[in-house]
């Protein structure tokens, strides 16, 4: 080779050198995080138990629901249906009283007042509550609540009505905003230390809910603003954080499909994710065990569950979501998470087609490392190796099509 063909080779070479070296830094993108910067409180993630409905969970599938170790969901909020006969109640109580035993916080949601308390003396298709019966159905959550806690699996929060907008062929009661108002305004101050939720609107209506929050009485009242995400997307409340109140999604089922098709179960990843982002304070699933559920009718988790398990293992309740770089690529979406302690969680979304680095950057504090866990269509809430952090970063690769929780130690 002569020496012109000699440089221009070396230039080449250099040149290809000088690009690789600089090839992972273009495609990492660094997430920022900053446990100084605090949005809401978690109160924690869950689902409804159907008893009475459809059999209860056995004694093991309520230990899978609301365990927090390996090949458990760590569920941290149960729902449950106050059965307008309260000859009925008992059904409720077994998996209650295992989910308190464990630390789990039970709410529960009437379908239905009684038949004769309504506008059309039925369970179903509808119907209002006689103004002249506000007090005796305000007795009736009552006693459920009651109930329970004699039963030794006490209640967090009651809700007024599910899904008062929508008027169907099985048990249901319609409600205007009107009601609601008039309903805490003159039956509100009997729940006492009880958390009262509403409206449970279908699809998150914020017509049914803004009224109760500006009406100087209500207001007091109604700790907890529930809705549903049927139709809808998540979104933020600010009147509702104005008010100081929580904001919870108390049920939705993205698709019925089989559970453990990944692509039919990434949409309760890329919901969650939204929920947070939207400052819910928890986000709670229908059924826990259906074909459809976070567990399958034969009792194992199923991947929707494991997508479940990435944050409610390990964000708990009392945690802060805190700053974090939401979108570092397209195709990732990414969360952060804090204690009382100081122990941070970081949860990374990857819908795309290809794997992509990511550089966290803490901004404040200090942790040496963050141990990672995954579930995609080939791993199931696994063990993924551990993250140091030198000088405040580390680096981390998350797969295609997967979602990865990064937990201090």
């Amino acid at each position: 080779m002569n020496r012109q063909g000699f440089k221009c080779g070396a230039r080449a070479l250099l040149g290809g050198l000088a690009l690789a070296a600089l090839l992972p830094q273009a495609l990492a993108q660094t997430v920022n995080i900053n446990p100084n910067t605090v949005y809401q409180t978690i109160r924690g993630y869950g689902g409804m138990n159907g008893a009475g409905w459809i059999p209860d969970l056995t004694s093991a599938q309520a230990t899978t629901a609301f365990g927090t170790g390996n090949g458990q969901i760590g569920l941290s909020i149960m729902r449950m249906r106050i059965d307008p006969n309260s000859a009925n109640w008992a059904t409720q109580l077994p998996t209650a009283q295992i989910a308190k035993s464990m630390g789990v916080t039970l709410f529960a949601s009437p379908w239905t007042p009684p038949a004769a308390w309504k506008s059309n003396n039925s369970l179903i298709n509808g119907g209002t509550l006689l103004t002249s019966r506000y007090a005796d159905y305000a007795s009736h959550l009552l006693s459920f609540a009651s109930y329970m806690s004699s039963g030794n699996a006490a209640l967090y929060a009651v809700s007024i009505q599910n899904e008062p907008d929508w008027h169907p062929d099985y048990e249901s009661c319609a409600w205007t905003a009107a009601q609601f108002v008039s309903f805490l305004q003159g039956q509100g101050s009997r729940f006492g230390s009880l958390k009262v939720i509403a409206p449970e609107a279908l699809g998150f209506n914020k017509s049914l809910s803004d009224p109760m929050l500006n009406d100087a009485t209500a207001v007091q009242h109604v700790d907890i603003i529930g809705g549903h995400l049927y139709g809808a997307t998540p979104s933020d409340y600010p009147l509702a954080r104005s008010k100081g109140k929580d904001v919870w999604m108390t049920e939705h089922i993205t698709n019925t499909n089989d559970a453990n098709d990944w692509a039919q179960a990434m949409p309760l990843a890329q919901e969650l994710h939204a929920s947070m982002v939207s400052n819910y304070n928890a986000y709670v699933w229908w059924y826990i065990r259906r074909s459809y559920g976070l567990i399958t009718e034969d009792s194992a988790v199923s991947k929707r569950g494991y997508i479940m398990a990435q944050y409610a293992r390990y964000v708990r309740p009392g945690w802060q979501r805190i700053a974090a770089t939401e979108k570092p690529h397209a195709d990732v979406f990414v969360t952060a998470y804090k204690n009382a302690a100081g122990k941070l969680v970081i949860v990374a979304l990857n819908t795309g087609t290809s794997q992509r680095q990511l550089v966290f950057n803490l901004q404040a504090g200090s942790v040496a490392s963050f141990a990672k866990t995954r579930t995609s269509a080939s791993y199931s809430n696994a063990g993924a190796g551990t993250i140091v952090m030198t000088n405040g970063q580390g680096t981390a690769w998350v797969d295609p099509g997967s979602i990865n929780t990064f937990v201090s130690p």
